[in-house]
């Protein structure tokens, strides 16, 4: 019978199997699916990593917490980034940081309705 990192290691070995299985060989259609099915494998990869780093590794909790945070940051990056949803991520933070966030119905009744100095600097 496998000891319990025996048997993490053993199904990160299988799980890389399917994925090279995937990405190579089985003929799936580039898209949707072939994402979804990376990304799951990959979340999977990457909770049995952290799950045997957080069971098996001595180190103190200060840095296992520091770990976990920076594993989940980058995870949640990464899927983002598979589902081409980063870069509309990346977008909102600029406008947030950059006070300019407006909505279309805010844009419209500026341009119907100008402003008294608006209305000043026309005449």
């Amino acid at each position: 019978m496998l000891t319990m990192p025996a048997a993490a290691v053993l199904s990160l070995f299988l799980v890389g199997m399917i994925l090279w299985l995937i990405n190579g060989y089985i003929p799936i259609p580039a898209g949707r699916i072939k994402t979804l099915l990376n990304v799951v494998l990959g979340l999977i990869v990457v909770g049995i990593g952290l799950w045997l780093i957080n069971a098996y590794v001595p180190m103190a909790g200060v840095i296992k917490g520091i770990l976990n945070i920076v594993v989940v940051i980058a995870t949640c990056v990464g899927v983002l980034q598979a589902f081409g949803l980063w870069e509309p991520v990346l977008n909102m933070a600029r406008k947030i940081r950059s006070h300019r966030w407006t909505h279309a119905e805010e844009n419209e009744k500026t341009a119907t309705h100008p402003t008294p100095s608006a209305a000043v600097i026309l005449k």
